[in-house]
């Protein structure tokens, strides 16, 4: 049996929605285009630490003549001009992920300026078009409470925020945070807003696949943190005790809360 959360997995995952025939949008794609395909899927990325595997997923992606979204930190540990460059060289959407409010303690004025000058450092080196808040469980704050109205992005010349522009009663949503694509207490910050009733859910990576392959989900938008992600079984053991460690955290968070 394949081990789940890894490359080969992910590289499954791929040719399954492409067996069944979905088509592959980029978020600015999908909130640009006039008229959606019948069936397609979101690919969205949040690059949180390790780019080195987001660019084992970027590559992935372009064998199989995908574009996808990724969302960068502009922290040090992540943020590299040659790295985001890499990424766009492929075909990719590469956008901000931003966590100004964090950065400003929660003070709104001072984490639009922030959020500015950290676009711009961005933008020395890719265009980006849209942005994605960046969801710390530790912070009290939800980086999303900068805008009150996705038309706050306007004046940054910024087309949309993945989760305020997207419509979430057309288009299911699931995320690999927690190590499962299952909703529940692990999603402390990371869930969309306004959502309609979910009537699917997907544990494994296996469960996804079988989701698409029958089109049980026509419009999906799955995100995925590449860091989680193995190529090796070095990493693999390292990534998943990781996980299990981070996710105890998060419940106790929960229940604090």
């Amino acid at each position: 049996m394949m081990r789940d959360f890894t490359d080969a997995a992910y590289a499954s995952l791929l040719d399954t929605g492409l067996d069944a025939g979905y088509d592959f949008l980029t978020v600015e794609e999908y909130i640009r285009r006039e008229t959606l395909p019948e069936r397609f899927v979101i690919l969205r990325h949040d690059v949180d630490r390790k780019p080195e595997n987001s660019t084992r997923f970027a590559h992935i992606e372009a064998e199989r003549d995908i574009s996808s979204t990724y969302y960068v930190r502009t922290i040090d540990k992540v943020f590299d001009p040659q790295f985001v460059r890499d990424l766009a060289a492929l075909g990719h959407e590469v956008g901000y992920h931003y966590e100004d409010l964090d950065r400003a303690d929660g003070d709104v004025r001072e984490a639009r300026q922030s959020f500015g000058s950290q676009l711009a450092l961005l933008r020395d080196h890719v265009d980006v078009d849209t942005v994605c808040m960046h969801g710390n469980p530790l912070t009290p704050h939800d980086n999303r409470d900068m805008w009150d109205d996705p038309a706050d992005l306007e004046p940054f010349d910024v087309v949309g925020e993945a989760y305020l522009s997207m419509d979430f009663t057309d288009v299911t949503y699931f995320s690999d945070t927690g190590r499962t694509w299952e909703d529940g207490a692990l999603k402390i910050k990371d869930h969309t807003m306004g959502e309609g009733d979910k009537r699917v859910s997907a544990d494994s990576t296996a469960d996804l696949e079988a989701l698409l392959r029958e089109g049980r989900v026509p419009r999906a938008c799955l995100l995925t943190h590449p860091n989680r992600w193995a190529d090796s079984t070095t990493e693999y053991v390292a990534e998943t005790a990781k996980d299990a460690i981070t996710n105890v955290g998060k419940r106790g968070l929960t229940l604090l809360r």
